[in-house]
């Protein structure tokens, strides 16, 4: 069907009803039928505000509403992605096959080796078993039931990776030696220098992420953990997420927290592999520079949550 865009007829009286009209809309748009001037009615100012705080919330509605799609779609554009960075891992170690290394173990003497330079002397080694049960006990026994009653105080998101809340024996003992290397330390003194012998994650909704992570910071506080130090490394490029280490106040124990969302949970454990091999001694310069690139690759396709620049960096070495 055809659209006229002609000008409409001219009613009777044409030009001259066009000039009433033009009266009309000026100084006689001000008087009644008797000549007395028109007034608005009064507006109180409690109306104002209220009229003003009704158009802010539509606004804001409608700012949320265009973020929430573009991280809804964000989202998408990261689960659709997923399967390809799988793939381009796998090639990665197709071309650089995963290098036979002897297993970590006891010598007949005590003594406990994990590669070539990885050594714990006899006395070491019992004292690094005996840390290694105790921190698994304080952190079943103590540190596990605090964060339970902090994961029940919001039930929109949840403690992830149990399983993993102690580092393995031999991974801690590694740890240990790389510590005790060439230094005069005594194993528990190395110990309290590794951030992540005990180690916990809280995963986030993306829309709740900042408001989740503030709160949550302040609950382990008002259970009585100290924080030592808190990493806001969402613009990094190589690992996305916040980072944080809190001692037990009473026996020093130190444990790790980190804050995650599905997806970064997801983009860590992806590459994880890439960051070992990125660390490990017998990589090589291309295998480096590869494992390096693929964490920015994805790391550069994660949706990052809104909010987190509300989230600041803390040391405690610095505070004050």
């Amino acid at each position: 069907m055809r659209i006229d865009q002609s000008e409409p007829d001219e009613p009777d009286g044409g030009s001259a009803d066009r000039g009433d009209v033009g009266d009309r809309a000026g100084h006689g748009a001000d008087t009644g039928d008797h000549g007395q001037r028109w007034e608005a009615p009064a507006v109180s100012r409690e109306e104002q505000i209220a009229a003003h705080a009704r158009n802010r919330e539509t606004v804001e509605a409608t700012y949320q509403a265009a973020a929430d799609y573009r991280a809804a779609a964000d989202r998408d554009a990261w689960a659709e992605a997923v399967p390809r960075l799988r793939a381009a891992w796998h090639e990665h170690k197709e071309r650089y096959p995963e290098r036979m290394r002897a297993s970590p173990h006891t010598e007949t003497d005590g003594s406990w080796v994990g590669g070539e330079y990885r050594r714990l002397d006899p006395e070491q080694n019992t004292e690094a078993s005996k840390a290694h049960a105790d921190l698994a006990d304080e952190a079943d026994r103590d540190i596990l039931p605090a964060l339970l009653r902090i994961e029940a105080a919001d039930p929109e998101r949840r403690l992830a990776g149990l399983e993993h809340m102690v580092k393995g024996e031999d991974r801690l003992k590694e740890k240990l030696a790389d510590e005790l290397f060439g230094k005069n330390k005594a194993v528990r003194e190395a110990l309290s220098e590794v951030p992540d012998a005990i180690r916990f994650t809280l995963c986030y909704d993306h829309g709740r992420y900042a408001d989740g992570v503030l709160a949550d910071v302040d609950r382990l506080k008002a259970e009585g953990f100290k924080l030592i130090k808190l990493k806001n490394l969402w613009s990094d490029n190589q690992y996305k997420g916040i980072n944080s280490q809190w001692r037990r106040l009473g026996t020093g124990s130190r444990f790790e927290m980190q804050f995650h969302t599905p997806e970064s949970l997801e983009a860590k454990e992806l590459t994880h592999q890439a960051y070992e091999r990125v660390r490990g001694s017998d990589a090589t310069p291309a295998e480096r520079r590869e494992a390096r690139a693929f964490q920015r690759q994805v790391n550069a396709l994660l949706p990052i949550p809104l909010g987190t620049d509300r989230i600041k960096d803390y040391s405690e070495k610095t505070d004050g």
